[in-house]
């Protein structure tokens, strides 16, 4: 009897594990690839590169040390690999985007922008003494940039408590079935708009570098 009971346990288990696998399977069909925000993003990366770039260290004769121009262009490099990373890199593929993806995207987003980006390579320009700068990127709007970056290192904190939330086992009816769906969906659009905001920061930065390398 007690046996019986294990055993029907145990197998309870091991088909609610298997069912909530497949009710991850409920992808959002599109290809990766051709998406116009992912094309937006590969356009401010592309021209963040061209603009830092433009930096030559042998005719720039502006206020800040060459130094120090030379690790602000590799912090900024930096920082374009940490929004192309690995992860994104393996989306490129893709025809089917799964709940799996937009967890692991939320990750990278976190672990690589937010981790080594902005803490490493951003936020020390913020605390930076900025009155040898000759551009009025940086200059006027500090405190905005500031709070621009929390906005940024908070971008992604709604969708780690929704996919936490929904990490359920009984997903047990065709209304919760779509949501996974929709929220496989929301959830990509979500990670994608946080990588495009990061994006654009980015590009603004090397935007300022461009215009002090021009001096």
């Amino acid at each position: 009897m007690c046996t019986g009971i294990v055993f029907d346990f145990d197998a309870f288990y091991i088909l609610a594990n298997a069912f909530h696998y497949l009710e991850l399977r409920k992808d959002y069909v599109t290809r990766y690839d051709e998406l116009d925000i992912v094309s937006d993003i590969n356009k401010n990366l592309d021209q963040a590169k061209r603009n830092i770039n433009t930096y030559n260290p042998s005719t720039y004769t502006g206020t800040i040390p060459t130094v120090k121009m030379n690790l602000i262009k590799e912090n900024i490099n930096q920082c374009i690999n940490t929004i192309n990373n690995e992860k994104v890199k393996s989306m490129l593929p893709k025809t089917r985007i799964t709940i799996i993806d937009v967890y692991e995207l939320r990750e990278a987003y976190e672990n690589e922008f937010s981790g080594k980006c902005i803490v490493k390579n951003l936020q020390w320009l913020m605390q930076d003494n900025i009155s040898e700068y000759n551009s009025p990127y940086l200059v006027k709007n500090q405190q905005l940039h500031k709070l621009y970056i929390g906005s940024l290192m908070s971008a992604t904190s709604y969708l780690k408590k929704d996919l936490q939330n929904n990490s359920s086992y009984f997903y047990n009816t065709a209304i919760a079935s779509q949501s996974v769906k929709d929220n496989t969906k929301d959830g990509f659009d979500e990670v994608m708009s946080a990588y495009n905001k990061a994006s654009e920061f980015i590009l603004y930065f090397s935007n300022w570098f461009k215009e002090e390398a021009s001096v």
